[in-house]
């Protein structure tokens, strides 16, 4: 397979390089993506698989985003609200009647990625189209030898500012619909089913009272015990 490093994007290149024609084609900017999860690592048939989590949703305006997971038939359930252009995020986690939040910005994301290490994105000339969407391929390269590649695929024809200012992936140049990430030695695929269009409650960027608000090493704590029982 032949990788090209983007080094540079002029505004040239977006056309080219874009998913499809790119910025030639109007752009969605606010929605829900819904996403099917599966668990590469875990048998489909083995004791944990009816606690693991089927699906997620991601929530999305310009500059905002909400993901929404529930885990353990309910009992576990996880929400990022995200502030791409104010670059920080606050992080719910409820667990057996404990809620806790903590508010995260740029320099504490390490800590939440650090399964990962510093990957090189490579990128390609696949296309292909998922959820609706034309998107593009690009592969994360890890410089740890036991981490396997990762696919990206990612379209231009979701309008967010940096939507993957928070995570590993963060110069890949869109909005991510089939990849993998890892956390806490768990890995998850994560394949876009559906992408819906229209205005999104502004109810869901709105702070959570109900949560004690935790340092960040707190909450990495605390998700490190509950993905533990997971991974058993």
């Amino acid at each position: 397979m032949k990788y090209r490093t983007l080094l540079l994007i002029p505004a040239t290149s977006l056309l080219l390089h874009g998913c499809g024609t790119g910025l030639l084609q109007s752009r969605v900017s606010e929605g829900t993506i819904e996403y099917a999860l599966t668990f590469p690592d875990y048998d489909p048939d083995g004791l944990m698989a009816s606690m693991l989590p089927e699906k997620t949703t991601l929530s999305f305006t310009e500059d905002k985003q909400v993901a929404e997971l529930s885990a353990g038939m309910g009992i576990f359930r996880t929400m990022m609200q995200v502030d791409n252009s104010g670059k920080s995020m606050d992080y719910h986690m409820s667990m057996m009647g404990k809620r806790i939040v903590s508010h995260l910005k740029h320099r504490d994301m390490d800590l939440f990625n650090s399964d990962y290490g510093r990957p090189t994105i490579l990128y390609t000339d696949d296309v292909d189209t998922i959820a609706g969407y034309p998107c593009r391929k690009a592969m994360a390269v890890f410089n740890k030898l036991d981490q396997r590649e990762i696919e990206l695929w990612y379209t231009d024809r979701i309008r967010m500012q940096d939507p993957n200012w928070f995570g590993p992936f963060a110069e890949v140049p869109g909005v991510l619909l089939r990849y993998d990430m890892v956390q806490n030695g768990i890995r998850m695929h994560l394949n876009a089913t559906s992408v819906t269009p229209g205005e999104v409650d502004p109810a869901k960027f709105l702070p959570k009272a109900d949560h004690d608000a935790v340092a960040p090493v707190v909450l990495h704590h605390e998700l490190g015990e509950v993905l533990g029982t997971f991974s058993m």
